[in-house]
């Protein structure tokens, strides 16, 4: 290697301005990461990283490191050598152009190469593409072709020479021995190795871990190579918990040996299916509450990574709360598995600092090794543009679903699921928007290798028939009962088990009738509870919740960790509000409470009602006698119905249980729209078909009837009065939203792997939808709806100050208070009035806008919003959801 190629510096030292590191020992340093990155991966993924070449693993891997190794190949040009010293003394023109971005120019120079070397054109270009967007996005077509004629920004020939001398150094280093013959690249094969080169620069650009060397080191790039491979790079990966990608069982486990208990029918049916798997597919668990999927899923994840040699799990859930839930299964699960090695579990959602879990195995200097024991939470990955690289992840649907829409490094999170167990749990939560991406998701999990898990109590037919479509099969004409198990694999048709549900959970509940007037739900639950017992009034908006909560009048206040709960009424009554309007912490102090009052081990003594909306659907754990409901979309007022009787007791206060549904008295169904807003949270022709197929019946028998009264309102096969003929006709007009939704969602995305659709350098690249500043026409969307932001309540006495930076511990008292508000005049209104400059330079704080209240917790902007200890955030008008 020459003299003036060893003077090229890649990076410089953020503490002296004299010290550099030469650019070929930075190549080999990210060359060395990716190396040690893979040899802990299992050897399925190096297979198929090796598949991007179309070659084995062992002629893959030297040309792998090389082209990682030339993700900075570009510094050795005038416009960036510019940036700090020109050492080289070469000609670096009279007015180097320094404005580019050294990444681009790696991207030009490696694809010239590679053809040098006899690649195919093609490859050679998206190869080069893959290595040169390791700063987050790629270069467009328009960019790369002014950039290739910027000789101020380029250099004349000796600058290309020098490019051309690191990169044979390279080559002499690595040695690798074929040429490359495959054609091009498909999505997930460029995704691949973006993320791995992303990954690798990330951990060889630490100065912490790699120390900068000299240009005497230059000398022999191979011993730099070794010794940074066997030292540096080892212990960053030590270091940020990147453990070898193991299985969790070493041996194949039966149920029993993984679980306390025999296997539930649903349980013996997915063990049975796993062992004919050998491919990545889908399982779809369709069964009801209670059958035990989630131990069923994780059984299946065990085997699926013995057999296949997958690398984490990642469970995405619709809401926090539900993914709070999941959290703490998961790690119990994790930590009875006898596991000799440390395992890296995050939470991935925007309250991990209100998850008393997730903070006590966060690897800081609070880490509770006791409670953790080998499972813990490295704080490098709690990054988020990190946290999907973690070994085993819980959290929302939204974070599986970035990795497909067009953010910064969307190719790191994808590296993140590639070759993993991913299980997606309440999937019939989802409007055709989060649900048609969800469907685009799996075809992305599919060509990166890895296998899915969908659990859901009750789902449309259409969904099954998506399914098929993705792997390129149909589901069979006549589809096997529910319960079942379908599985769908690449190539294959899709095949269906059914297994019989847990005859001693079988219930029929009384249905009932009632106006849509609260009174009359009110009335209802406390006629049930004479003799003691638990309800459940679960209603469709905020603003019923707290109106029915009022409406029972004055009582004593329960107080639960310093805060309001509940009351208590003068009979001994107790009751509970929980919905999403209160501030972060005490929203979860109300939701433990919940589940330690309702759970399966709660206390049950006297008389007690839960009011909620819909954060009591999903997830939670809770078991009540008795229940109120709105009316809802058939596959959710069965959803919630499965809260009844839940867990098996001794005594019980009725001999039945009784679900009343508001809305269904009466000849007609009430106007869905103001007062009650309900067509403005469901689909008004599913409400219509649900009202009138719910006024036929007067028990449903779960989980027996589920399926058929699913396909009956999602069908079509219900029939509609000639008196709704015309309101029907009127929703289905409407039917176009819902198509426009799916056509939104499509375009949204990168495109799909299999096919030219993701290969569009040009397609602009968004922002994540939490981004500070950013407008809502330029966020990523996982989610439909109104815009909704994040307000954090500030009382007098907090001596709030805009242009102070909160300390961290400040800014974490009041992140704890955060909650989120999607009404439209008040969101308009508080981005009107901005963010405080003090917390745009705070990171917990930078997203939130402050809500200032006077003493009586009223918004001094509008004193018709106010902050109610018991009521949560109130509009005194009426909402409009």
């Amino acid at each position: 290697m020459t003299k003036r190629s060893s003077k090229v510096w890649a990076k410089t030292s953020k503490n002296t301005d004299s010290q550099w590191h030469p650019l070929i020992l930075h190549l080999l340093d990210v060359a060395a990461s990716a190396d040690a990155i893979l040899s802990r991966e299992p050897e399925s993924t190096r297979n198929r990283l090796a598949e991007v070449l179309g070659t084995t693993w062992e002629m893959a891997r030297p040309w792998l490191l090389l082209l990682i190794a030339c993700h900075d190949l570009g510094k050795a040009c005038p416009g960036f050598q510019c940036k700090w010293k020109n050492l080289t003394e070469l000609d670096v023109g009279k007015n180097p152009d320094t404005d580019i971005n050294h990444a681009f120019v790696s991207q030009i120079a490696l694809a010239e190469m590679l053809c040098g070397k006899g690649w195919p054109e093609d490859l050679a270009d998206l190869v080069a593409d893959a290595v040169g967007c390791h700063h987050g996005s790629r270069a467009t077509p328009s960019t790369i072709n002014k950039l290739s004629g910027n000789r101020r920004a380029l250099g004349n020939v000796d600058w290309s020479d020098v490019r051309n001398e690191v990169f044979e150094s390279l080559f002499e280093v690595l040695k690798p021995t074929f040429i490359p013959t495959k054609s091009t690249l498909t999505g997930s094969d460029f995704m691949l190795l973006a993320g791995l080169t992303s990954f690798s620069d990330w951990i060889g650009s630490n100065e912490n871990w790699f120390p900068f060397g000299t240009p005497d080191d230059c000398d022999d790039p191979k011993a730099w190579l070794v010794k940074r491979r066997e030292e540096n790079a080892e212990r960053a990966l030590n270091q940020i918990g990147w453990q070898p990608r193991a299985p969790l069982a070493s041996e194949t486990k039966t149920f029993e040996q993984v679980f306390p208990f025999p296997p539930r029918p649903l349980q013996q049916a997915i063990t049975e299916a796993v062992i004919n798997i050998q491919a990545p597919s889908i399982l779809l668990v369709e069964a009801p509450m209670g059958e035990g999927k989630t131990e069923g899923a994780f059984f299946a994840h065990l085997r699926l990574q013995q057999q296949m040699q997958h690398r984490g799990l990642y469970i995405a859930l619709p809401t926090k709360a539900t993914g709070n839930a999941m959290f703490k299964r998961t790690l119990e699960f994790l930590q009875n598995q006898g596991i000799d090695r440390q395992l890296d579990l995050q939470l991935l959602h925007g309250g991990t600092l209100l998850n008393d879990d997730f903070q006590k195995i966060k690897v800081t200097n609070i880490f509770d090794e006791v409670f953790g024991g080998n499972v813990r939470a490295s704080e490098w990955f709690t990054s988020k543009k990190r946290a999907l690289l973690s070994e085993y992840g819980v959290g929302t649907i939204d974070q599986a679903l970035l990795p497909i829409l067009p953010v910064r490094h969307q190719f790191v999170r994808l590296w993140g699921l590639a070759n993993r167990v991913v299980i997606f749990d309440e999937i019939h939560a989802y409007d055709a928007y989060t649900g048609t991406l969800l469907i685009h998701l799996l075809r992305w999990l599919l060509s990166l290798g890895s296998s899915i898990v969908l659990l859901s109590a009750t789902l449309p037919p259409a969904f099954r028939r998506d399914l098929a479509r993705v792997v390129g099969g149909r589901i069979p004409e006549h589809e096997v009962k529910y319960p079942r198990l379908s599985v769908f694999q690449q190539g294959r048709t899709p095949s269906q088990i059914h297994f019989p549900a847990d005859s001693s959970r079988t219930i029929t509940v009384q249905i009932k009738g009632i106006s849509v007037e609260l009174a009359d739900m009110r009335d209802s639950l406390l006629a049930q509870l004479q003799n003691g017992g638990m309800a459940l009034a679960l209603v469709n908006t905020v603003q019923r919740a707290q109106e029915l909560y009022s409406l029972f009048g004055y009582g004593k206040t329960i107080k639960g960790t310093n805060t309001s709960i509940g009351k208590r009424l003068d009979n001994g009554m107790e009751i509970y509000l929980f919905h999403a309007r209160y501030p972060a912490g005490l929203r979860q102090v109300r939701e433990d409470n919940a589940l330690a009052l309702f759970g399966r081990e709660g206390k049950r003594a006297g008389a007690k009602i839960l009011i909620a909306t819909q954060v009591a659907e999903q997830s939670l754990d809770l078991d009540f006698d008795v229940m109120a409901s709105d009316l809802a979309p058939i596959d959710l007022i069965l959803q919630r119905a499965g809260r009844l009787w839940r867990h098996r007791r001794e005594k019980r206060p009725g001999t039945q249980p009784v679900l009343f549904i508001a809305g269904l008295q009466g000849d007609k169904p009430d106007d869905f729209g103001n007062p009650l807003w309900w067509s403005s949270v469901y689909r008004e022709d599913i409400l219509l078909r649900s009202w009138v197929l719910l006024k036929t019946l007067s028990a449903i028998t779960l989980p027996d009837q589920i399926d058929f009264l699913v396909q009956d309102v999602y069908e079509d096969r219900v029939a509609i009065p000639a008196h709704l003929d015309s309101r029907m006709n009127h929703a289905i007009l409407e039917e176009g939203e819902i198509v426009a939704h799916r056509q939104q969602a499509h375009a949204a995305i990168i495109g799909l792997p299999d096919d030219a659709s993701w290969n569009d350098p040009a397609r602009f690249t968004l922002f994540d939808e939490d981004e500070p500043g950013i407008h809502k026409t330029l966020m990523a969307k996982t989610r439909l709806g109104e815009d909704s932001v994040i307000t954090i309540p500030i009382w007098p006495q907090d001596e709030f100050d805009a242009g102070v930076v909160p300390d961290f511990q400040q800014a974490k008292t009041w992140f704890m208070c955060a909650i989120s508000i999607s009404r439209k005049a008040i969101v308009g209104r508080l981005q009107k009035l901005g963010r405080p400059d003090g917390w745009q330079e705070s990171p917990l704080l930078c997203n939130c806008f402050p809500l200032l209240l006077n003493v009586n917790g009223e918004w001094i902007e509008d004193v018709k919003v106010r902050l109610d200890s018991e009521l949560g955030l109130v509009y005194e008008t009426k909402e409009n959801v």
